[in-house]
């Protein structure tokens, strides 16, 4: 039978570093600036312009350039002109 894994010192390092954290992060106008914009207006902007933009571009005819059927007569229909 194997005996116990050998632990990777990267894990190691990684753990100690993530236990270790909280004692040396303090919020300062800075940092508390950062996380607004990453945490707030980051995902309200791309919200706003995901909404504001849903259906805008016809992704079906930007890649598809003739019928999927070619032995059939093909109509297209009004939404996809």
């Amino acid at each position: 039978m194997a005996g116990t894994l050998k632990p990777d010192p990267a894990f190691q390092r990684f753990n100690a570093a993530k236990e270790s954290f909280g004692t040396y992060f303090r919020f300062t106008p800075k940092s508390i600036a950062f996380n607004l914009l990453m945490m707030g207006a980051v995902p309200a902007g791309l919200a706003y312009y995901a909404y504001s933009s849903d259906g805008q571009t016809p992704l079906r005819r930007l890649y598809r350039t003739s019928p999927i059927l070619s032995g059939e007569e093909y109509v297209p229909r009004d939404k996809d002109l």
